[in-house]
């Protein structure tokens, strides 16, 4: 008989179906009312508005806020956070047309919240300093956001309180010399996929932001068998493209030997340091100007030394 996991695409559909974990939509009250496509519709990575959703909570969104939803694909978690929040969501991605698919969503559903659409490079954000209250960034942040600048460099747009929350797929610990094969999806991308306390240490160094914290989420390691059924229930496997049976494939791989939760997901979440209630010249007896000559010294001596 073959095995659901290691002998995909060759196997049963509803055997495999029957082998996989489905997260039930009413154990996340806040999305009372979604079904299980509303959850995953054109969402790409694992968790849907099961992790969007428990990463709104964390940012204390309230209407008419500004929020960046950096790397945002399609826009639907730019969507949910308006729709939910009553925000105004800045809606970046590096995908070209994205725009133009936002904007089709947007008068498919009659949904007249603002959502702005922006093709950008992250590295390269066009927003003014202090812009948003929040930034939101789900299943994509490992991408681009590894730098040791870049959490440094992002928190230029958070205005002082704003809150960060990122999350997608991890690590429970450091990847090692002997990871099994079978753990390292999407190679080469997989090998900037990082531990929770990887994460904390990566925005904790910066001292720019501070209330860190970082930790696997309680479905973290669901969420890929919770992925797997969705592609399978919607699409089934013969109309499966090549590329998404492969993919599929080598999840299944990496469910099976999963055992100890290794392959997982997390949530970090930051506040943007406040500003200080004082700057340095505005203390009695200290002048603007001797701060930055101070300040010139110290730059002058750092590339001098």
């Amino acid at each position: 008989m073959p095995n659901p996991f290691t002998d995909f695409p060759n196997v049963d559909r509803r055997t495999l179906l029957a082998h996989l974990d489905a997260i039930p939509v009413d154990s996340y009250p806040f999305l009372a009312g979604y079904s299980r496509e509303d959850v995953h519709r054109d969402l790409a990575g694992q968790g849907g508005l099961f992790l969007a959703s428990d990463m709104a909570l964390l940012l204390g969104l309230k209407p008419g806020m500004r929020v960046l939803d950096l790397g945002c694909g399609s826009g639907e978690t730019s969507i949910f956070l308006a729709r939910h929040f009553g925000v105004e969501v800045y809606g970046a991605d590096s995908d070209a047309k994205m725009p133009e698919k936002l904007a089709r969503k947007l008068a498919d559903r009659s949904f007249e919240s603002p959502v702005l659409p922006f093709t950008v490079d992250a590295r390269r954000l066009p927003f003014e300093a202090a812009s948003f209250d929040a930034v939101f960034c789900m299943n994509s942040f490992f991408y681009f956001g590894t730098e040791p600048e870049f959490p440094r460099y992002l928190s230029a747009f958070l205005k002082p309180d704003g809150r960060l929350a990122i999350g997608g797929p991890c690590y429970k610990t450091e990847l090692a010399p002997d990871t099994p094969a079978e753990f390292l999806l999407e190679y080469p991308a997989c090998l900037s996929v990082h531990s929770p306390s990887w994460w904390k240490g990566h925005f904790d160094r910066t001292g720019k932001y501070d209330q860190i914290v970082s930790e696997e989420h309680r479905d973290g390691v669901r969420f890929w068998p919770d992925r797997v059924h969705r592609l399978v229930e919607e699409q089934g496997i013969e109309e499966m493209r090549e590329g998404t049976k492969q993919m599929v494939a080598a999840m299944l791989k990496m469910i099976a030997n999963n055992d100890d939760g290794y392959v997982t997901h997390f949530i970090l979440s930051a506040r943007r340091v406040p500003s200080p209630k004082r700057l340095p010249w505005q203390f009695p007896g200290v002048t603007r100007e001797q701060v930055e000559a101070v300040l010139d010294h110290a730059q002058y001596s750092l590339v001098n030394a």
